[in-house]
């Protein structure tokens, strides 16, 4: 039961870090201290961080953390792509 509370509070913490994230990102955007070109920048340097620090884990963490970010990448391009 430990254990259980344990992940629940981890993802708990990556969720959360990961909402803050992403809410910064949008709102620096919107207020024009960042620009298109700069998100995407961060996003990938957030991607290169996390290969260089995954090591050989097999848990899965990494790669899913990797996903989301490169998802991120996507739904930023189709919306660069929509708006102009």
């Amino acid at each position: 039961m430990q254990k259980n509370r344990a992940l629940i509070s981890a993802g708990a913490v990556a969720l959360s870090a990961s909402a803050t994230v992403a809410a910064l990102m949008a709102h620096l955007r919107r207020i024009g201290a960042v620009s298109e070109q700069a998100e995407r920048a961060i996003y990938k340097d957030a991607l290169l961080m996390l290969e260089e620090g995954q090591a050989d884990d097999a848990s899965g963490v990494f790669a899913a953390a990797r996903e989301l970010i490169e998802k991120q990448l996507v739904i930023d391009e189709g919306v660069r792509g929509e708006g102009g």
